[in-house]
């Protein structure tokens, strides 16, 4: 069923969080087998839910994610008690977001809590049509997509520094431009990339992410040149229905990236409650 913003842009709740699903299964599916074997790379899935763990970024929020906790009969059926439970066998410490929208909101919200989760930072989902771009990027950006062709690309590594992460969560992220639908790009100041972010096309949706901006970038218009170059290509390739994630507002705590996405054109559908488990990981 769709909902609608306040500017009217229809978008389908069910089918972003399939997306959203679809996003984080790859990237962890693509993880080299060396690498998740040594970091502790995992996922599970326990019917609707979907658990990605890192065991060496036991602390990184979006590192460790149980997503569909939501989803009708999730909690009823015990699938997000099993979910919390397998996440701690991992030595993690969980992080739930939840979409409101579905039917199995408040019991996934009663589930969590149970089993020691408190609600912690929310983040907040954004949607538009794929209507062209209405903003100026800046001129002295060059935004180039990359083919998978060159494993030497510095995609990852921008994305893991940019995102002040460990140097080998680079091979988390640098599959990601081989993939099917996946459009993954740079962003160079005088020829020097200075920025990525990326794109899944999952038929009439596309989701948008892993945006990353290195030091010698930052307040330059990386990232509206990137999201600028990922509207148009979204469009062309058939998209409806475009979105993208990120935290919450905090009063006094001003964000860039949120700013972008609204100047890029997209609204504000709906919060996204986190939880995070607000117990010890096991040993």
């Amino acid at each position: 069923m769709a909902d609608r913003t306040n500017g009217g842009t229809e978008f389908d709740p069910a089918a972003l969080e399939r997306t959203e699903a679809r996003f984080w299964r790859e990237i962890w599916d693509a993880v080299p087998a060396a690498v998740g074997v040594a970091k502790g790379v995992r996922r599970k899935g326990f019917g609707p839910v979907q658990a990605t763990v890192m065991a060496a970024a036991s602390e990184q929020r979006f590192l460790n994610l149980i997503l569909g906790a939501a989803a009708a009969d999730a909690a009823a059926e015990g699938f997000v008690e099993e979910a919390v439970d397998w996440v701690r066998e991992q030595g993690v410490r969980g992080f739930a977001l939840l979409d409101p929208n579905l039917p199995g909101t408040g019991a996934a919200e009663r589930a969590l809590t149970r089993a020691g989760y408190e609600r912690e930072h929310d983040w907040m989902r954004f949607v538009r049509d794929p209507h062209p771009p209405r903003f100026k990027v800046a001129a002295d950006v060059e935004v180039v997509e990359l083919d998978g062709s060159d494993e030497d690309n510095p995609f990852g590594s921008i994305a893991a520094h940019g995102f002040g992460l460990p140097p080998w969560v680079a091979s988390l992220f640098a599959p990601l431009p081989a993939l099917p639908d996946w459009r993954c790009y740079l962003a160079r100041i005088d020829g020097e990339p200075q920025a990525c972010a990326a794109m899944l096309l999952d038929g009439e949706v596309a989701e948008l992410g892993i945006a990353a901006t290195l030091e010698g970038g930052r307040r330059r218009g990386c990232q509206l040149a990137l999201l600028a170059r990922r509207i148009e290509d979204a469009a062309a390739a058939g998209a409806r229905t475009l979105f993208v994630e990120t935290g919450a507002r905090v009063p006094g705590h001003p964000s860039t990236s949120y700013g972008n996405i609204l100047r890029a054109g997209f609204e504000e559908a709906y919060l996204l409650p986190g939880y995070a488990d607000a117990r010890p990981a096991a040993d």
